[in-house]
C-alpha cells in the first residue's frame, strides 16, 4: 500500500491491515558511474520496497531522497542537505507517520552512505521518549550476489545465465557502489534509466589512497570518495540481462517481505519498550 495513492477514507484501514508497519525508503541522488541515474538510490529502494509491501502488506511513506551525501559536491547533479536539515526532516516525518496511527516506523535504506546518519538518529528517538518504535534495514544488509542467486534455484535464470553468475563467483568480482549488483537492481525495476554500454566509461578500482587509515583503524570522511573518486566501486561483469536483473530484485523483493512480516509479529521490541518507557516515568 502506497501512501500517497491510498484515499482518506480507506487509510485506517490500511493501519490495520499493515499491523501499524510503515516503511520508508530512503536514498539519496548522487553519482553512480556513468551508467547509472543519479536517483539510483531512490529509485531502487522505492519500487522494491512497493513489491515488497505487495507481499507482505504495509505502508509505504514517499521516498526520502535527501541521503548523506555531504562530500560529493563535484559532480552535477548531487543533491546536498545539512546534517541538520536531515535530521530535523526525519523527526517530522516519524512524528507525523505516528500520528496518523503507525507505532513501528521502519527506515528501509538504499544508501550506504546513510548508515551512520539513520543509526544516530534511531537512538536519537529514545532521547524524546516516543510512543512509537523505529527500525533500520538495509538494501545492502543481504547484497543479491550471484552465489546467493544461484542457490535460490530461479526457474527463468538460463543455462547461459547462471554460468555468467558462476564466473562472477570464480573470478571473486567485487561489489560496492554502481556495481554489477547494483546494476542488476536499477537493470530489473527501470530497465529504460540504465545504460550498459557505458559500464566501463569509468574506473571502479580503489586508488588505495587512504588505505593505510583502514589499517589502523582511522575513520575519515574522506577515505570512500579518495579511494573511488569516480563515485563507482566494484568489477563490473559481462552478461547482465533482464533474467539476471530480475533475480537480484526479486531476491531482494523476498528479503523485504520477511523484513516487514518479522517486524508485524514479534512482540519483544513493543514489550521491551513499553517497560523502558515506564522506567523513564
Amino acid at each position: 500500500m502506497i501512501w500517497e495513492h491510498l484515499r482518506q477514507e480507506e487509510f485506517q484501514d490500511a493501519v490495520k491491515e499493515a499491523k501499524g508497519l510503515c516503511v520508508v525508503p530512503i536514498g539519496c541522488v548522487e553519482k553512480h558511474g556513468q551508467h547509472l541515474p543519479l536517483g539510483t538510490d531512490v529509485l531502487h529502494i522505492t519500487e522494491i520496497a512497493r513489491r515488497a509491501a505487495k507481499e507482505e502488506p504495509a505502508v509505504v511513506f514517499p521516498t526520502l531522497f535527501f541521503g548523506e551525501k555531504t562530500g560529493a559536491g563535484e559532480f552535477d547533479g548531487t543533491i546536498i542537505f545539512s546534517a541538520e536539515l536531515r535530521l530535523k526532516i526525519l523527526q517530522e516525518c516519524c512524528r507525523e507517520i505516528a500520528r496518523n496511527g503507525f507505532r513501528k516506523i521502519l527506515l528501509y535504506n538504499g544508501h550506504g552512505g546513510n548508515s551512520a546518519m539513520l543509526s544516530y538518529f534511531e537512538r536519537s528517538v529514545l532521547y524524546e521518549k516516543q510512543d512509537y518504535m523505529v527500525y533500520t534495514y538495509a538494501l545492502g544488509n543481504d547484497f543479491a550476489t550471484p552465489n546467493k542467486i544461484l542457490g535460490r534455484g530461479y526457474s527463468y535464470l538460463t543455462s547461459e545465465d547462471r554460468k555468467v553468475l558462476q564466473a562472477y563467483a570464480a573470478e571473486k568480482k567485487k561489489y560496492g557502489h554502481a556495481c554489477f549488483i547494483e546494476t542488476g537492481w536499477m537493470y530489473g525495476t527501470h530497465p529504460d534509466l540504465v545504460r550498459l554500454d557505458k559500464m566501463d566509461q569509468e574506473s571502479g578500482v580503489s586508488t588505495h589512497l587512504f588505505d593505510e587509515f583502514k589499517k589502523r583503524g582511522i575513520s575519515t570522511p574522506f577515505a570512500w570518495m579518495g579511494n573511488f573518486p569516480n563515485s563507482y566501486e566494484g568489477d563490473m561483469h559481462e552478461g547482465m540481462n533482464e533474467r539476471i536483473a530480475r533475480a537480484m530484485v526479486d531476491y531482494a523483493v523476498e528479503k523485504a517481505a520477511e523484513v516487514f512480516r518479522f517486524l508485524k509479529e514479534e512482540t519483544i521490541s513493543d514489550e521491551y519498550h513499553a517497560k523502558w518507557l515506564a522506567k523513564q516515568k
